[in-house]
Parts: structure tokens; C-alpha cells; sequence
């Protein structure tokens, strides 16, 4: 009987910690804090992630956001879609414009759906957003012929 109190008062501790999501409703990504590397035909992409090398890109990045996972889709858009502007690793109103000119392409050329917001997250992703393709794991240059590729899943 005791171990059932102490698992059921462990569990109502849990349920006040974790908010558990409502069916049909849906949660905010958490930020990008970091990349998960892959290899691709031609070399390594990176895709913003929480945590370093996890695979977890069910997140998203808008202005105030710094750092790696801001680098990322800064060099990704220089790169791929000819936006103008530096990889300082800071989310700052040049790259939120240039997000929202990738996000407003992507309707063109998909047929999307993404609303111009100027963030990253899941939507802007799975819609087709192109990532730089890097001759090496540990290079920050991209691949000199502009090679991209296109991640659509998962």
C-alpha cells in the first residue's frame, strides 16, 4: 500500500510538472539550440536541432535566437536561395527578412502554404527549405558549387 501512494503521489507531482498537451491541441516548438549533421549524396548537411547531434528538429528559431542553429539556415539561405546576408549566428532583422523571402518562394515554387512570418520552425522545414551542403563534417564553408539539399521529411 505504500509503495502505491509513493507511485501515485510521484505521479501527480509529474502531471503538475509536465503539462500534458490536450488532443487537437497543438504545442509550441521549443528553440533551436544546436544541429544534427547528416551525411548526403555529396557531402554533410546540417539541420537545426535542440541539442547537438539528436535529431530533434521539431523546433523553431525567430528574432532574439543566437547561436549554431541560427548559422545554419544563415549560410543555408546565402547559399541556396542568394539572401544577402552574414552568418553571424545572430536572428536579427536582416535574417528574419530573409527567412520570410525563403518562406514566400517556397509558396511559389511548392505551393507551401507558410505563412511569411519570418521564423523558423517545423512548417518552414518540411516546406521544402534548402540546406547547405558542406564538403566535410568539421568545415563551416559550403560546397563551392552551391549544392543544396532539400529535407523534406520526417
Amino acid at each position: 500500500m505504500k509503495s502505491i501512494r509513493a507511485t501515485l503521489a510521484a505521479t501527480a507531482v509529474l502531471a503538475a510538472v509536465i503539462p500534458m498537451a490536450s488532443p487537437g491541441v497543438a504545442q509550441a516548438a521549443a528553440s533551436c539550440n544546436s544541429f544534427t549533421t547528416y551525411s548526403v549524396p555529396g557531402g554533410f548537411m546540417r539541420v537545426p536541432t535542440i541539442g547537438w547531434d539528436t535529431g530533434a528538429y521539431n523546433c523553431d528559431l525567430g528574432r532574439g535566437n543566437f547561436g549554431d542553429a541560427v548559422r545554419v539556415i544563415q549560410v543555408s539561405m546565402r547559399r541556396c536561395m542568394g539572401q544577402n546576408i552574414a552568418d553571424d549566428r545572430d536572428f536579427g532583422p536582416k535574417t528574419q527578412q530573409a527567412v520570410r523571402n525563403v518562406q514566400a518562394k517556397l509558396n511559389e515554387w511548392y505551393n507551401a502554404g507558410l505563412a511569411v512570418d519570418g521564423r523558423y520552425g517545423p512548417k518552414t522545414r518540411q516546406g521544402g527549405f534548402p540546406f547547405a551542403v558542406f564538403p566535410t563534417f568539421a568545415t563551416w564553408t559550403p560546397r563551392e558549387d552551391g549544392y543544396c539539399y532539400y529535407r523534406i521529411d520526417p
